[in-house]
Parts: structure tokens; sequence; C-alpha cells
């Protein structure tokens, strides 16, 4: 009786102890707390900006929309829109790919980062973000993913986010509060359409991988970064592990704008650019390729019944490496390299499928919405009626509940049919920090209720 109630105490500080590590959340915090020493890593560390514009200044300075000539984006001319996009951000951006340490010592002109994302979160099992560059910890790969290119390990990926001026106003309206009134709770405002994203706003997010050159050749001449961070295995970060200097090569390059025009039914274009070691260029931003781009999850094509039917909401480029498109989404809709749109091994009708093209960009960004003070995910990523234990359940293929994920939603309306839930504008990433927030501001969870009441019938016991 004495060991049981001796290991329950011990199981008690350590709830009590995870909770009082979450309530210590900093929303201002820069990276994880991991950072490397002198005799690891000498060179420049990320620095955080989140000085958010207070005023949406309106700006005519969208030569995409050249494009356009007034009319949405087709299959026809999405090429040309992604090549336009690319050369915009070219100026600012470049440098952010090919030189970090010259990107790190710079002002970041015009670029922010969010607030809630340093620091890491138990409860909603955020890892926080790397000190070196400014990275999240992604999707780990199996090296059979790419066997058709001869990659020779497991990987894993590190992806970094930037706001461009007119995003993070919106940024600024959904932390107002803790920003103009300096209150360490940073209470968020996205209850009347805070978040919802201003016509020309720009996304990026620029993924490295784990691999190097001799491990997987399709790298060979990319992009290097270093982040800090602890090693990894195909369960996850190894936690008891220490973190140590990570090298990666970059392979993705994604552009995300804000553009009704574009796009009237989803006001978002999702444009993703790979590296191609075979293209020539004098540098490794001319290597950067278009894959695709997507405005739509075309709802009226039932892939799975109709796998020939060409889509009209998603464009592929033919001449994009080979590598690139094997992760490709449901019915060959627009997914990057490392986002993890084909998922392994899962059921669907109780039969083991070993691989099912199962996202897109906007439906796995179509999710995204918040109900307030909950910090679970609302609508999982995927159309998965049972993913908590392995192998996952899928719904069937092209079935109505299939569907749900891949419909043409504006960025107010939530996938979500629960009372409450706020759409978020398709972005998964404000998503996850609004649970962080949630996470270290919730007083008591389940777990920690079901622990005190143990503990109190313990105590009543032994004062007996």
């Amino acid at each position: 009786m004495y060991k049981f109630f001796a290991s329950l105490f011990v199981f008690i500080i350590m709830v009590i102890s995870s909770y009082a590590k979450d309530t210590l959340i900093n929303p201002y915090a820069v990276s994880d707390g991991l950072i490397p020493s002198k005799s690891e890593y000498n060179g420049t560390l990320f620095t955080f900006h989140y000085n958010y514009p207070q005023k949406y200044e309106k700006t005519s300075s969208m030569p995409w929309h050249d494009v356009l000539q007034g009319k949405p984006l087709t299959t026809k001319n999405a090429l040309s829109y992604v090549i336009v996009l690319k050369k915009h951000v070219k100026k600012t951006l470049r440098d952010f790919l090919e030189s970090p340490k010259k990107w790190n010592k710079s002002p970041q002109t015009g670029w922010y980062s969010m607030l809630w994302a340093g620091d890491a979160v138990e409860k909603t099992g955020w890892e926080g973000r790397d000190a070196i560059y400014g990275t999240y910890t992604g999707q780990i790969m199996d090296k059979k993913v790419y066997k058709e290119t001869n990659l020779t390990v497991n990987i894993r990926n590190h992806a970094a986010i930037y706001y461009n001026e007119i995003a993070a106003h919106t940024l600024y309206k959904v932390w107002k509060k803790c920003l103009e009134d300096n209150q360490t709770e940073c209470i968020p405002m996205v209850e009347y359409g805070e978040a919802q994203f201003q016509e020309g706003s720009i996304i990026v997010k620029a993924a490295g991988v784990t691999a190097t050159p001799d491990e997987w050749s399709v790298l060979k001449g990319a992009a290097k970064w270093q982040v800090y961070r602890k090693p990894f295995d195909l369960n996850g970060t190894i936690v008891d592990a220490k973190p140590k200097v990570i090298d990666l090569r970059v392979g993705i390059f994604d552009i995300i704008v804000k553009d009704s025009i574009a796009s009237p039914k989803t006001g978002w274009v999702f444009s993703t650019l790979v590296y191609d070691s075979q293209k020539k260029g004098k540098s490794v931003w001319d290597r950067m390729v278009p894959l695709g781009a997507i405005w739509g999850n075309d709802p009226d094509i039932n892939s799975a019944k109709e796998p020939e039917k060409v889509l009209k909401e998603n464009y592929i480029n033919p001449d994009a490496p080979d590598w690139a498109k094997v992760t490709l989404g449901y019915g060959g809709r627009m997914a990057g390299p490392f986002d993890i749109a084909v998922k392994y091994n899962v059921e669907v009708n109780n039969t083991l499928v070993k691989a099912l093209p199962s996202s897109s960009c906007l439906s796995c960004h179509g999710t995204s919405s918040y109900i307030p003070m909950k910090y679970n995910m609302n609508t999982f990523l995927y159309p998965a009626k049972v993913y908590k234990t392995k192998p996952w359940k899928m719904y069937t293929p092209g079935s109505k509940e299939w569907n749900e994920w891949f419909q043409d939603r504006a960025g107010n309306v939530p996938q979500s049919h629960v009372k409450d839930a706020i759409g978020l504008d398709y972005s998964t990433f404000l998503e996850a920090v609004l649970m962080n927030y949630a996470a270290a501001t919730t007083k008591e969870t389940e777990q920690s209720k079901e622990m005190f009441l143990k503990w109190k019938a313990y105590r009543t016991f032994s004062g007996h």
C-alpha cells in the first residue's frame, strides 16, 4: 500500500510540475530556451520581430494581378502567377534562403514572426522555436517514401515562417491587447473577425530536412541552414536526448498570398517552390522552381470516383523535379514534399492501405479554427474518423464525410460544426499558437482534477 501511494505522490508532483511549466509560457519568448554554447555554435542567432504594423496600408503593388487581368486564376496562367510571386519576394527573401547569418544580422525589413510560438508547450505538443534560425519542428518521413530517389535515411523537416507587413497587421489585431497595454497575459482577439487577413497579405514558409546531399542526392547544392534541436526517430523527438546543432538542406519555399481576385471562393493562393539540383542557375534561388499552386479544393470533382477528371483549381508544373511530386495530395491536389499529404499504412473500410493521398495545402489549412480557451485541435488535419490508434481509420475517399475536407470555404467559415468555433482564415499556425495561449491560461485540466481527487482521497485515508 505504501508503494502505491508513494508512486501516486510522485505522479502527482509530475503533473503539478508539468502544469506549472505550461503556466509559465512566455508569449514573447524568442526560442524554446535551448541555446547552443559557443563551443557548439559560434554564429548568429534568431531575432524575433513582433512590432506589427498598427495600420493597414493598402498597397497597389501587387504585380501578380497583372497576370489575372481582373479574372480568377486558371490552370493556364497559374505558372506565370507563381513566377511573378517569386520575383516579387526575391529582393527581401533571397538572403533568408541563401544567407542565414546575414539574414539573422539584418533588420529583416518588412517580415515578422508570431507571438506565443517561442516556448515549448507540453499540453499542446508544441516544441517551440529553434534558437539559431527560428524554425519549428515538422513532420518525420520514413526513407521509404523517397526510395525511388535513393533517400538512405529517415528525415525530419524544420520550417521557418514569416509574415509581410500587410499580414502582420492581422497579427497586430489579434494580439492588440497585449501589445498596446503591455499585458503579460497577452489575450488574443478573434471573436469579431480580427483573424481575417487583408488583401495582399503574404506568408512564406521555407523548410529544410535533415538529410545530407550524400544521403539524398536531390539536395546536392541546396541551401544549408543550421538548427539546435534534439534528435528524432520514427516515433518523434527523443525527449531525453541532448540537443545538438543539426544541418538542414532547404527543399521547399511556400509563398501564400491573400488574393480574392485570383481565388474568389477561398481567398487564398498557395504556391510552392522546390529545389531542382538539375536546373541551371547562378544561385540557389535560381534553382528553386515552381511545383505548382492551389486556390481551391475542386469540391465538384470527386477524384476517388473520377480519377481522370482534370482539376480546375489546381496546377502542377510538369517540369518540376520528380522527387517533389511523390507526395502530391488527394487526386493530385497540390501539397509540398514535406507536408505529408499522403498517409501510409492506414485503414479504409477494414482494409489496410499502404499509401493514401489524403490532403492538400488548402484541405489541411481549411481545418483551421478556434474555440476560445480550448487547447485541443478542433478539426483534425486529415479525413480520419479514428486517428489516436494505429492504424488510423480513414473515411472512405469520395464519401460525404471525406469530402468535408475538400470544400471551398471563405476564411471566416470554419469546417467545424461545433458551436462557438471561429474560422481562422486558413492559418494553421495561428490555430497552433491560440492553442498554446489556451494551454497557458487554462487553470485546471481534467487530468489535474482527477489527480487532485485521488490525492484528496489519499489524504483522507492517511488521516485515519
